[in-house]
């Protein structure tokens, strides 16, 4: 049985970007093993998974440092011998665990992030604009490079977990929760600022939206600032269902795949709901689809972005944590409310067309 350890440490959206792969290895070659050193948090993208076992990295904590890592390696090895190392992080610390299972005998490979390619598209001058691989499939090619040929699925279904489905069944028992209308989810943050759509923009797109036909909106964030933001918003429309610190991941995850679509940043919310094959109206700034971030097997319809051609200036930044070349983001408070309205109403006209054929 062949035992592969596969590193892959954060950001959110980034590992969960690895669930696809993940399931078709393990459909592909059930006799195998994979190992996966992540966060702990991020488990429940990959927990249902046959043949998968989850290793919680603690850098901060029991893993923190070379002899953090060290002591990692240690207890690697007393849950398995390795056959191989993928690396799909390429980070300091993925380098560090790759070298010292190399002096073991142990092969690895790593991805193939793109830098260059990514800076020349995000530089400031002479951009060369291109599409470039998506993560996924930068996944998938390092796992052929170590002699595992892989075809990840679209859509892909993160695996159900069954408290999941009792928690999340009495959280829709919510007043608000109307069964005969659409579900848009509505989530309004990202990492970095660079990345956000004013947030008052939202709130004067939410009267829009519920002005244009019966629907029920939920709003999805996360840790205390994100949640304090929307019940600020929920005072406004006490018709919204507050999604953000009411749910466990699993159940979140179980609700994003039952949403008509999703109105989200470049985030980790985007790819949630792409990988679960849910319509998106991502907002982009100052990163771009071309960069290899898109939403996961959807199209032009599922990006709202000022086109280059008017704002050439972008991409500035392939993850939104570059200052704004131009100083007042008008990548992001140039794209209108009503664009995004008119987007969200073509995704439901969409759904009902599907919906009745």
């Amino acid at each position: 049985m062949k035992q592969l350890l596969l590193l892959r440490f954060s950001a959110m959206g980034d590992v969960a970007l690895l669930a696809p792969v993940v399931q078709s290895f393990s459909q592909r070659y059930p006799d195998a093993t994979i190992t996966l050193v992540t966060r702990a948090k991020f488990a429940v993208f990959f927990e249902q998974l046959p043949g998968v076992r989850i290793i919680g990295a603690d850098f901060e904590g029991r893993h923190k440092g070379l002899s953090g890592l060290l002591q990692l390696v240690k207890e690697l090895r007393q849950i398995a011998s390795f056959d191989v190392v993928i690396d799909a992080h390429q980070n300091l610390r993925s380098a560090v665990l790759k070298r010292l299972f190399q002096l073991t005998g142990v092969p690895s490979f790593t991805i193939n992030k793109g830098r260059a390619e990514k800076n020349a598209l995000t530089r400031k001058t002479n951009k060369i604009r291109r599409q470039l691989t998506h993560s996924v499939d930068r996944y998938a090619r390092v796992f052929k490079t170590a002699g595992f040929d892989l075809d990840p699925i679209k859509p892909f279904t993160f695996p159900p977990i069954p408290a999941a489905e009792k928690e999340l069944a009495a959280f829709l028992r919510n007043p608000s929760v109307r069964t005969d209308t659409p579900w848009l989810g509505i989530a309004p943050f990202a990492q970095h600022t660079q990345k956000m759509w004013p947030f008052d923009y939202v709130a004067t797109l939410l009267p829009q939206l519920y002005d244009q036909q019966p629907i029920t909106i939920f709003l999805f964030g996360g840790g205390p600032d994100e949640i304090t933001r929307l019940k600020d918003l929920q005072q406004q429309f006490p018709q919204a269902v507050l999604v953000a610190g009411q749910l466990s991941m699993a159940a979140e995850l179980l609700l994003i795949s039952r949403l008509t679509g999703m109105v989200c940043m470049d985030s980790g919310n985007m790819h949630l709901a792409a990988l679960s094959g849910v319509p998106v109206v991502s907002i982009w700034g100052s990163t771009h689809p071309d960069a290899g971030f898109g939403p996961w097997g959807q199209g032009e319809e599922a990006v709202v972005q000022i086109s280059p051609d008017v704002l050439p200036c972008r991409p500035c930044s392939v993850f939104g944590n570059r200052p704004c070349f131009r100083g007042d983001l008008a990548c992001l408070n140039w794209i209108t409310v009503d664009m995004v309205a008119n987007r969200v109403q073509q995704l439901l006209e969409r759904s009902r067309s599907t919906s009745t054929n």
